[in-house]
């Protein structure tokens, strides 16, 4: 009985994301022949075979213009913006809050069929809702933590050319075509700004702005200060990229001296949650308050809250920064 709604609810789901991905095929197509002609024209001008250059903007968060002015005025869609740009997720601002929404209706919905108590569909729609964005959330930490650990090669590399007689920016070059995703694609981006004419150092800003992370942070402005007073910059970058790989050998030091306390942790975080549902498969009478009675559904949500509070304090204590 209980799991008919669950199915239903999945069912839904996976319905509205099929009909989300036929309604935004033809947008996406068309703005993939947009960028494709811009770069068949900058190759054209530029007579070069294998320049890639994108010239269009993405500031798009919605493909209806009205819309479109609406979520570029409100705060939260512009860092919305920023952090599917920073998971390179081909999605814009307004698909997105669409996507949550019919998730969080969804899920009120399903509840309601084995419930009556709103503050278990509220708090059920309220998870179904942030889910989308935790999910790009969890794809934007996972591509910076990537681009963090191939930045001491790409340091390694630009201070190998440099040391060999190139140019700054053609160090840069060199990231943006022999290193792997994504530090490749965000160098590229670095290259092709500075080389359509924007100052170096806007660039590199830019690239901070793009990937906000400490080292690369030190890493410009280590070399816009080496510009500005002038010494060896492929000794700083190689320095650069030394302290760099110091601090990653001090973390995972770290976080093999606390491998058994962080498990600790994570086991008594889960306890609850297994003993929940473990007593309710195996006397299902024991627990048949917890989900019929309108008290029982007030316990459990005051129970998901206070886990939850529980596992972020957990994870705010183990999260040490060096």
């Amino acid at each position: 009985m209980f799991l008919v709604p669950f199915f239903v609810f999945l069912a839904c789901l996976f319905l509205t994301y099929a009909l989300y991905l036929f309604t935004s095929r033809a947008s996406d197509e068309k703005r993939a022949r947009l960028n494709e002609r811009l770069a068949e024209a900058i190759r054209s001008s530029m007579h070069s075979e294998d320049a890639q250059v994108q010239l269009a903007r993405q500031e798009l968060m919605s493909e209806i213009p009205w819309v479109n002015r609406v979520l570029l005025k409100i705060e939260v869609t512009t860092r919305l913006k920023q952090m599917i740009d920073q998971a390179d997720s081909h999605i814009t601002v307004s698909r997105l809050v669409l996507f949550s929404l019919t998730a969080g209706v969804m899920a009120f919905l399903a509840v309601s069929m084995v419930s009556t108590s709103y503050l278990m569909m509220t708090l059920f729609g309220l998870i179904a809702l942030v889910l989308p964005i935790m999910h790009i959330n969890i794809k934007r930490k996972k591509r910076m933590k990537r681009f963090l650990q191939l930045l001491p090669d790409a340091l390694d590399l630009m201070s190998r050319g440099l040391s060999a007689g190139h140019a700054f920016t053609e160090a840069l070059q060199m990231v943006a075509t022999e290193m792997p995703e994504p530090i490749s694609m965000e160098f590229r981006k670095t290259y092709e700004e500075q080389n359509l004419g924007l100052s170096l150092k806007l660039a590199l800003e830019n690239l901070v702005q793009r990937m906000p992370l400490l080292d690369l942070r030190m890493c410009v402005t280590a070399v816009m200060i080496q510009r500005e007073t002038g010494g060896n910059l492929s000794e700083l970058l190689e320095k650069v990229a030394y302290t760099i790989r110091e601090r990653f050998r001090i973390m995972e030091d770290l976080k093999t001296m606390t491998l058994s306390s962080r498990w600790s942790a994570w086991l008594l975080c889960a306890l609850p949650i297994f003993l929940a549902v473990y007593v309710t498969f195996m006397n299902p009478g024991y627990m048949d308050v917890m989900w019929r009675d309108p008290r029982g559904h007030k316990l459990i949500a005051l129970a998901v809250i206070m886990q939850t509070l529980g596992m972020l304090m957990v994870r705010k204590i183990m999260n040490i920064r060096i």
